[in-house]
């Protein structure tokens, strides 16, 4: 196995190790309400669904890399573009470029839709912030939610911020703009959806801690709750690394990332991800029928002889920026490696295998290699993220 390229992987050698344990995080790509309460003096959290309350540090907020359609949610990824109006400088963005948003609004189907809820009454003294942001000028028994920490382990450049809708956008928080102050207010008993922005793909971990008034007014003061990771699991490879790795390991690149090998069986995540494999079980064995490491054969048909590679592939599904796979032929190990005069089709899986065609194809590859049959051959796949 080399990595000539940073990102690009060579499979040759399958190892088998023994298996070690999943642990991974339950994907939520729903309506999830961010729940801040307040009882006999202690602050809890859940990330309420409608049917189920979790533990925040157990799931996964889902959203994907396919573009934002308007009006027709059920085509409708997370992936914006960036408005070229200077009110949206805090994002971190340049205009036109992409923007990954769980929006305040109407979400795409199977996106995570976070907002934050609090069915509690009479329990916080009632005022007015001393924050411009807050325009109401009625005392009101408000919850503030703060921003402690904002970590995207796989890429050092990323931003997260939090907006509510509006000319100009009312930011609440921004990790790129030194200017916001990294709150956000919202009433005792009330429901609120906001804003959540990103600048890239990959795992983005949002660290929040709520605070208010037991009052009368903003007098004894509850002081700031325990501290909460919110994960959001953008882009496939991200939710495939959230399904596998728990919260402290998704911060880990050297279990998580894509040149990690926890399993320690020879092929890294990236691999494991692109044919369907899984990174905790030490083996080559697939997730699933149908998927599993390229196979290679000859075949002979009117005296020419054909080296014949198939592999399942992720569907682009328009992602900005999909998966890639480089199929090459070499005569010796030693190379040279070639894809030339090669031909590529695809299919979907057959019948008994659909469930795996919104998310996978089949692809053949075939090679001529003369009238007599090589004595050998070897093919490989390289994969590029």
């Amino acid at each position: 196995m080399n990595s000539s390229l940073p990102m690009r992987y060579t499979i040759i050698l399958i190892p088998l190790l023994a298996a070690q344990s999943q642990a991974g995080l339950l994907p939520l790509g729903e309506h999830v309400d961010i729940r801040f309460e307040w009882k006999n003096g202690t602050w809890s959290c859940k990330a309420a669904t409608p049917n189920t309350e979790h533990n925040p540090q157990s799931v996964s907020l889902s959203l994907g890399d396919k573009p934002y359609v308007s009006g027709n949610p059920s085509n409708s990824g997370a992936r914006h573009t960036q408005p070229a109006s200077a009110a949206f400088a805090f994002t971190g963005v340049p205009a036109g470029n992409p923007l990954w948003i769980a929006v305040q609004g109407t979400p795409g189907a199977g996106e995570a839709w976070p907002g934050f809820d609090n069915n509690q009454s009479g329990i916080f003294g009632s005022y007015i912030p001393n924050d411009t942001r807050v325009s109401q000028t009625t005392a009101r028994p408000w919850i503030k939610v703060s921003l402690v920490e904002h970590v995207a382990p796989h890429n050092s450049n990323a931003h997260f911020s939090m907006w509510t809708s509006g000319s100009p956008p009312k930011v609440w928080m921004s990790t790129f703009s030194n200017s916001s102050t990294n709150d956000y207010h919202y009433a005792e008993g009330t429901h609120n959806h906001i804003n959540w922005g990103f600048n890239t793909t990959g795992i983005h971990r949002v660290r929040l801690r709520a605070s208010a008034f037991a009052g009368p007014g903003s007098s004894n003061p509850t002081g700031f709750s325990e501290v909460h990771t919110f994960t959001f699991a953008i882009g496939p490879f991200a939710q495939w690394q959230a399904q596998y790795f728990d919260g402290n390991e998704l911060e880990n690149t050297s279990i998580s990332g894509a040149s990690a090998d926890p399993d320690q069986d020879g092929m890294n995540n990236l691999i494991e991800f692109g044919f369907g494999l899984n990174p905790r079980s030490g083996g080559s064995t697939p997730t699933a029928t149908g998927l599993g490491l390229p196979k290679m054969s000859l075949q002979s048909e009117n005296g020419t002889s054909y080296e014949i590679l198939t592999y399942p592939r992720r569907r682009a599904n328009s992602q900005i920026k999909p998966l890639l796979y480089q199929p090459l032929f070499a005569s010796d190990l030693a190379g040279p490696w070639v894809s030339e005069n090669t031909i590529t089709t695809t299919s979907n899986f057959p019948i008994e295998l659909n469930h795996l065609n919104s998310i996978w194809e089949l692809v053949i590859v075939t090679r001529p290699v003369g009238t007599t049959k090589p004595v050998r051959g070897f093919s490989r796949v390289m994969l590029q993220n």
